[in-house]
């Protein structure tokens, strides 16, 4: 039994292997309790204690007056706070390793990943899958970082706080190159064989991006996007303004061609001959039928649907030549 998305319940005549609980109950984050036959019964009231298996892609949590001290443990390692994030230690049958952070930290967290760093952010090391196709990670702050794996290469220089003033980066499986000055409002990405530019930005006044399906253009963001589809996605054709209140879309669908114009919250139409006024919900999401059937009619002024319009609600409808009031008789078997 579920609830509110973040409680649940539930309960098995049996424990099974992989869980020995006949009962649990999670209110999440806060809350959880279970019971079985062979374990008995355990509460955990986070943060001020826990004893957690399975959470948060860990095998076991535990923690006492978090963040005075936590504990993971996986297969291969497990790592202590005392308190967190300040003092660390890693330990288990591949784990190795002391932080005392920001002063100095060493780790190994078995074949996956290790780590170095001294006065953190100025010196620090990472690597992933050592000794194998690694990765590593270096960054000398403020002035210099670097990115090495099997598929990319890349160099930064002079962050600003996060953000470096140049960057370039060559991505091998893309075959690609990126340049930014200063990095992510001015970039630039090409084709390493061609030598054709893929996209420009130029925050916030300019941005082109080519993929194999499509071509996007902003001028002004957020006043001005086009998307123009190519290769399998040909005939589809899509301009915003404002992010979601004005939006002109064109598409080939197996019916021919669809074509959908929205000024949010004035009108919407959509072909074929599918329009009404006020829009706000189908207006953002055109293409969610639930939306325009359940939604868009509590707030439809006027609208045509096919061969129907009608007005304030429904209340008058025009069809088939005849005009229909809110009352009426009808007589025709």
């Amino acid at each position: 039994m579920r609830f509110l998305g973040l409680g649940s319940y539930l309960w098995r005549a049996t424990p099974l292997p992989d869980q020995p609980y006949t009962r649990q109950f999670r209110l999440f984050p806060i809350l959880f309790y279970r019971s079985g036959p062979d374990t008995g019964s355990s509460l955990s009231v986070v943060p001020l204690y826990a004893d957690l298996e399975h959470f948060f892609g860990y095998e076991r949590v535990r923690m006492l007056l978090f963040p005075l001290y936590l504990r993971i443990e996986q297969p291969l390692y497990e790592r202590t706070w005392l308190p967190f994030p300040f003092f660390s230690r890693v330990g288990g049958r591949a784990g190795e390793g002391t932080r005392l952070w920001p002063v100095y930290g060493h780790t190994v967290l078995g074949a996956d990943y290790e780590s170095d760093y001294v006065a953190w952010p100025f010196y620090v090391r990472g690597v992933e899958h050592p000794g194998r196709e690694e990765t590593v990670t270096r960054i000398l702050w403020p002035f210099f970082s670097s990115l090495d794996g099997p598929l990319i290469h890349s160099r930064s220089y002079g962050f600003l706080l996060i953000f470096p003033l140049y960057t370039h980066t060559t991505d091998l499986k893309s075959d690609t190159e990126i340049e930014g000055f200063p990095w992510p409002a001015w970039t630039r990405q090409i084709d390493r064989k061609t030598g054709r530019r893929l996209s420009l930005r130029l925050t916030p006044f300019y941005e082109d991006r080519v993929t194999p399906t499509m071509e996007s253009v902003f001028y002004l963001w957020p006043f001005y996007r086009r998307h123009t589809g190519l290769g399998p996605m040909a005939g589809y054709e899509r301009r915003d303004g404002l992010f979601f209140f004005y939006r002109d879309q064109t598409e080939l669908g197996g019916d021919g061609r669809l074509e959908t114009h929205a000024l949010v919250p004035l009108w919407i139409s959509r072909t074929p001959g599918d329009s009404q006024t006020l829009t706000f919900l189908d207006g953002i999401l055109p293409k969610n039928e639930a939306l325009h059937r359940v939604y868009a009619p509590l707030y439809r002024l006027y609208g045509t649907d096919g061969q129907q319009s009608d007005l304030l609600w429904g209340m008058w409808t025009w069809s088939d030549g005849k005009l229909r009031p809110p009352w009426y008789l009808s007589f025709d078997e």
